[in-house]
């Protein structure tokens, strides 16, 4: 009896290692670590002061070229920042910066992680440029820059910049593309974590003719769409535009500008079936009969281009200009905004937004916002943050700000998206091949 059991457990062990190794196969385990990259803020330029508005006094900062990389508690709810660069752990949120040289101009950007590819539409390299470009790596490697540069004389020699880890460099507009009145960037880097912020400020001589922070707006596209741009009126005289348009491409593009307002949308004479040289840095006059207020651009071409609108501004006694710049369509995100007030402004076919604010004293209200093409909503001046909890379908943001120093845009897009990372799996024919 004995023997025929060990026969049977013998039979069996032998039939279970034949199976296993006709039906030899592999248990793939895929673990991902999700997780918001931390932001960076540009740094502030000397005579220029800078705050940033942040979602929780717990937020964690850690200042750019310092040996430390330990994020600490900034224990404030609008922080301000200093000559370096700032690195930012908000998570899910998206803090603006609001920078203001007193009394001259004042821009907005937001903070947001690195970049592989950055447009920057706006700014100048003549004799009134006072402009920067502030290039940071805040990577633990060396990083290599390319910086590719379009003026209304054409496209120029790209320049190779590299930048040392956890380090930054700032460039001169001018020393680009000397004596260009119309300039166009585009930086991508071969390597490192790389951010680019641009100031485009100007003046002759003692007088300043004010200044703004360029925003990088979308990559070249068939469709670009501007939501935010500001009517402003001076003395009854509605102030002007300028519409700064390239085709990157070796092919000139035929585009068609739509204009999008409380009044009613429609193409301004002139702007339909345009065309636009190829690698030209092109402007064009745009001087819409509107009544004071905010309206939007829609730009169709055959070809990619990318686009910014420059707009002289007058607010509470102060002369100033904004570049508004393309936006890509808005999605559930949060938006930091204490010690802001910002007016946001939307387009799209149909606006269905529902957004929450939550207030300084912890209290909150939901808000829906609705329109055809074109709808605005005032930030109360006590809010800490904005979610925007449903947004609908290819519906672009942006947001303007109105101080006594000047104007300033930024766009509402999330400075931060969420990134997956596959984790290594152990495997033990790693050890035993």
């Amino acid at each position: 009896m004995k023997m025929k059991r060990l026969v049977m457990i013998a039979s069996i062990a032998a039939m279970t290692l034949l199976l296993s190794n006709l039906t030899q196969g592999t248990v793939n385990r895929k673990d991902f670590s999700e997780s918001f990259p931390p932001v960076v803020c540009p740094a502030t330029p000397s005579a220029q002061t800078s705050a940033v508005s942040l979602p929780s006094t717990q937020t964690g900062f850690r200042i750019l070229g310092k040996s430390s990389n330990i994020f600490k508690p900034a224990r404030t709810l609008r922080l301000q920042q200093g000559s370096s660069p700032t690195i930012l752990d908000t998570r899910n949120m998206t803090s603006p910066v609001w920078q203001i040289k007193r009394g001259v101009w004042a821009g907005a950007t937001i903070c947001s992680a690195p970049s592989i590819s950055q447009w920057f539409v706006g700014g100048n390299a003549d004799v009134s440029s006072k402009g920067k470009l502030f290039l940071i790596n805040s990577g633990l490697s060396e990083a290599i820059v390319d910086v590719g540069v379009w003026s209304e004389a054409g496209i120029r020699s790209s320049r190779v910049i590299t930048l040392k880890a956890n380090s930054s460099i700032v460039q001169t507009l001018a020393s680009l593309d000397p004596g260009s009145k119309s300039l166009t960037i585009h930086v991508s880097p071969r390597s490192g974590r790389v951010n680019t912020f641009m100031i485009d400020e100007r003046g002759r001589g003692l007088r300043a003719l004010g200044g703004d922070i360029v925003n990088a707006t979308t990559a070249p596209s068939n469709v670009v769409v501007i939501p935010a741009i500001p009517q402003i009126a001076r003395s009854g005289k509605v102030l002007g535009h300028k519409l700064r348009l390239l085709a990157p491409g070796d092919l000139p593009a035929q585009i068609s500008v739509e204009l999008i307002s409380p009044e009613g949308s429609f193409v301004p004479f002139g702007f339909d079936e345009r065309t636009i040289q190829a690698g030209i840095v092109t402007e064009l006059d745009l001087k819409p009969k509107l009544s004071p207020g905010t309206f939007a651009l829609r730009i169709s071409s055959d070809i990619p281009i990318v686009a910014s609108v420059y707009s002289s501004t007058f607010s509470q006694g102060k002369s100033d200009f904004v570049w508004s710049t393309a936006t890509d369509p808005m999605g559930a995100y949060s938006l930091a905004v204490n010690g802001l007030a910002p007016l946001l402004s939307f387009t799209g076919d149909n606006i269905a937004i529902s957004l929450t604010v939550r207030f300084t004293n912890k209290k909150e209200k939901t808000y829906k916002i609705e329109g055809d093409a074109i709808a605005t909503f005032r930030v109360p001046d006590n809010a800490r943050t904005v979610v925007f909890n449903k947004v609908s379908g290819e519906t672009h943001g942006g947001a303007l700000i109105a101080t006594q120093s000047g104007y300033g845009f930024f766009p509402l897009i999330p400075g931060s998206q969420l990134t997956r990372v596959l984790l290594p799996s152990p495997n033990i024919r790693v050890l035993n091949p």
